[in-house]
């Protein structure tokens, strides 16, 4: 039974948020999936990093689909069954049927998941002493199965023991109760937010909120056999925020504590990249795609009204509200976030690793690269390896600091990108 959820996202314009379920989930590519979940994967020597991957995905499905069954009033298990199975094609995780498990657990297996099919058709074969990469899918079912049977968060185990990455025909996971729950907590949901309008400058005639709402408008949904989301040269997902946030500032405090903080810079290092990763692959791909050219492209004249034209792109994506009161230059970018999803997350917990946004850091010295050396205001470009280690890991051509930031005790977070 298919159920139509589109209508279930609340668009939050004020925060630069697209919410379901208490959760603001937004969109991010296969590219930046990967590089986050494989960075935090390459320290399971040094400490058991599915506890971060598979238990943050599993607090945040059971709060999510908790609220979500208590909003609509959902109380029958096979309609409580069929809209997660809806939420998760149209999110873009790929296809599930929940038929064959029950209150004590069961099997689920999929041949279209969306971490396994995109790692064998994106990358290299998997070294052989790797597990399965479908850890996202693994615990956000074991919450949404303890939210179906309203059974108490943790309560549900679960392990992978089959993976497409691994050779095998599908992804496979088991599920099953357990005598002592496991130590999880409920989401954060919307977090530390805030409000603000989306900026118009006056020295562009970019139209910033005509932008939002026309991508807003775009019908991103997955496809009807694979329940994958293809659009803008990669694959897309409607992932909720907070994972990305906390799986980031989980593996941060891990490895602090099983290494010592002489490991931070390192890890930081790490997160900065991913968010170059994320602008060189989605935001590239926004860029160069028919539906910037139909939306954005009529409006700009030069390279800054491309900053400010992907500026108005990021709210519609969940990511928060970009402000932009002086103009950016090729030396220098001075801009404001409100509501950034990464901060507003991790804002809402006691003492966390985090002092500022990693992954602003990356993103946008990575737009910075994109303009004004890859200079895709005149030319198309191939988005290929050469292409990226130019940009980036031959040295980067920016670096993005915060002045100030709310994770650091700061009212505001305001940022500067300006040439190294």
């Amino acid at each position: 039974m298919r159920v139509e959820v589109d209508t279930l996202f609340q668009v939050r314009a004020a925060r630069g948020s697209v919410v379901l379920g208490g959760e603001p989930h937004v969109v991010h590519c296969h590219y930046y999936n990967h590089f986050l979940q494989t960075s935090i994967e390459d320290a399971e020597d040094l400490y058991p990093v599915e506890e971060v991957l598979v238990g943050t995905a599993q607090e945040i499905g059971h709060s999510l689909f908790r609220r979500l069954f208590a909003e609509l009033d959902v109380r029958d298990v096979g309609r409580r069954k069929a809209l997660v199975e809806s939420i998760y094609s149209t999110c873009g995780f790929g296809k599930v049927d929940l038929g064959g498990v029950n209150s004590e657990g069961g099997t689920l297996a999929t041949p279209y998941e969306h971490y396994a099919y995109t790692y064998v058709a994106t990358f290299p074969p998997r070294p052989p002493h790797k597990r399965g990469v479908a850890y996202f899918s693994q615990g956000y079912l074991a919450g949404a199965l303890e939210a179906i049977y309203d059974l108490p968060l943790g309560s549900m185990g679960s392990r992978q023991v089959a993976c497409l990455t691994k050779g095998d025909s599908e992804v496979r996971w088991e599920f099953f109760r357990l005598n002592h729950p496991l130590p999880l907590s409920p989401s954060v949901g919307e977090g530390r937010y805030e409000e603000a309008e989306l900026y118009q400058p006056s020295f562009t005639r970019v139209p910033m909120r005509q932008i939002r709402d026309a991508v807003l408008r775009l019908p991103l949904g997955p496809d009807s056999e694979t329940g994958l989301i293809e659009a803008f040269g990669v694959v897309l997902t409607r992932l909720p925020g907070n994972y990305y946030s906390l799986i980031s500032e989980r593996h941060l405090r891990r490895m602090v504590e099983a290494v010592g903080p002489e490991v931070a810079d390192v890890v930081l290092d790490m997160l900065i990249e991913s968010g170059h990763v994320c602008a060189f692959n989605t935001l590239g791909g926004v860029m160069q795609s028919a539906e910037w050219d139909a939306i954005v492209r009529p409006h700009l004249d030069g390279p800054e009204s491309w900053i400010y034209g992907i500026s108005a792109v990021l709210p519609a994506l969940g990511w928060g509200i970009v402000q932009i009161s002086v103009p950016p230059t090729p030396a220098s970018w001075r801009l404001s976030l409100k509501n950034w999803y990464e901060s507003t997350a991790i804002g809402a917990l006691s003492h966390p690793a985090l002092d500022h946004s990693p992954f602003a850091r990356g993103l946008f010295s990575g737009i910075m690269a994109l303009v004004y050396v890859a200079r895709l205001h005149e030319q198309q470009v191939m988005f290929d390896g050469a292409l990226y280690r130019n940009l980036f890991q031959n040295g980067r051509r920016y670096e993005g600091t915060f002045v100030e930031s709310r994770l650091a005790g700061g009212t505001a977070d305001v940022m500067e990108v300006k040439t190294k």
